[in-house]
């Protein structure tokens, strides 16, 4: 649900919005912390869908912003909105960030610079201006955890442009660099299972991690368009490396205490990257590189088909040999996903879409998965108000 209005003055507008999802079977509003939560201590094979999300709960947990802007100077805004990094997914996916059928609407670790709580910042900054046929952007999170942010710091730029009437279409080209501070990834770890994913005696099933970093990352992007055809490219180069600030407790943006003194099946990591980040072995910092291109065609106004590629790439940071530990989260790995659909707007606010989605992990990106290919066809109608 969506609220949004401007009050306008020649040349000028107050803008504001203020907007959140939620499930429509429970009506409660989406939690993706909450779902991790949830599944503390369950075995896998009873697990439900869980993953970490910036949407926690809140009833702004998409955005809620007031700002100025002008059609000269740009505009400015204030409070919870979209990362940049989220905004450049959106416009350069050819799926435009769908959970059903793309990996990077779906995980968040592009958009939220490698951990899926920065995609949206409670408390930020964001101007945006055009000049001519370039555009400049910049945001910066103001606050920390207390405020209801997934890191104590944040700050990204972004400069692009449009090329019109380049061989009768338009090329549109954007890059951003983010930075954030004692970044906050959840995911759920430990538990030794056996081969169904139940515990194994004495111990417990698997606890929520909270794993603390510092990361930046480096996201460019490619759309051309032509008559009905775009064609769409992108690539992100993400880095974890050590917190600035260590962790012992705190309040997630869910509302729950992290830590192992809270005794509640929470901990807290801070030495999974760089020198020292585990027991009798000696780390490097994580890289990321997650690439992805495909093609959206209106076929008539209204009916499109649409067909992507996603590569994320993950080197071993870990001095351990990775021989025998192919599945260990700190050895190198690679997702690959391809995926395609229809999409019919047969009217206003209405359409109607199928498609599926082909996935597959291996090596360290393959840890915490029961199977390792997935195949998820999907159809459904949506209504946006």
């Amino acid at each position: 649900m969506a609220m949004a209005f401007d009050c306008s003055t020649p040349g000028w507008s107050v803008v504001a919005q203020l907007e959140a999802g939620f499930d429509p079977y429970s009506l409660q509003f989406a939690n993706g912390p909450g779902s991790l939560a949830a599944n503390i201590g369950v075995p896998i094979t009873a697990q439900n869908t869980n993953s970490d999300s910036s949407r926690a709960g809140q009833f702004y947990n998409s955005v809620g912003y007031v700002g100025v802007s002008s059609d000269f100077y740009g505009t400015l805004t204030v409070f919870r909105q979209n990362s940049l990094t989220l905004d450049a997914v959106i416009a350069y996916d050819p799926m435009s960030a769908s959970y059903a059928f793309s990996p990077l609407g779906f995980s968040g670790t592009t958009c939220g610079v490698g951990d899926a709580e920065d995609c949206q910042f409670s408390t930020s900054v964001k101007y945006r201006v055009n000049v001519g046929p370039v555009r400049i952007g910049a945001l910066w999170q103001f606050g920390g955890y207390q405020l209801n942010n997934g890191s104590n710091g944040a700050g990204q730029v972004q400069l692009g442009g449009d090329i019109n009437n380049l061989g009768f279409g338009t090329l549109s080209l954007d890059g951003i660099y983010s930075y954030v501070r004692d970044a906050v990834g959840l995911g759920l770890t430990g538990g030794t299972t056996d081969a169904t994913g139940m515990p194994i005696g004495p111990f417990p099933g698997q606890i929520l991690t909270a794993t603390i970093s510092n990361n930046q990352s480096v996201m460019l992007l490619g759309k051309y368009a032509v008559g009905g055809l775009r064609l769409y490219a992108g690539y992100e180069w993400v880095q974890f490396a050590p917190p600035s600030d260590p962790q012992t407790a705190f309040t997630n943006i869910a509302g729950l205490p992290v830590g192992a003194a809270f005794g509640n099946g929470t901990a807290i990591n801070n030495l999974a990257f760089s020198a020292g980040c585990a027991v009798a072995t000696v780390c490097s910092d994580k890289i990321l590189q997650i690439v992805w291109t495909g093609a959206k065609y209106t076929i008539i106004p209204g009916l499109d088909v649409i067909g992507a590629y996603y590569h994320y790439n993950q080197n071993t940071f870990t001095s351990a040999s990775c021989v025998n530990l192919g599945a260990h989260s700190q050895c190198a790995g690679t997702f690959d996903a391809a995926s395609a659909a229809l999409d019919w707007q047969f009217a206003k606010r209405f359409d109607a879409y199928i498609g599926f989605m082909f996935s597959q992990v291996n090596g360290g990106l393959s840890n915490g998965y029961l199977a390792r290919n997935n195949f998820d066809p999907t159809a459904g109608l949506r209504f946006r108000f």
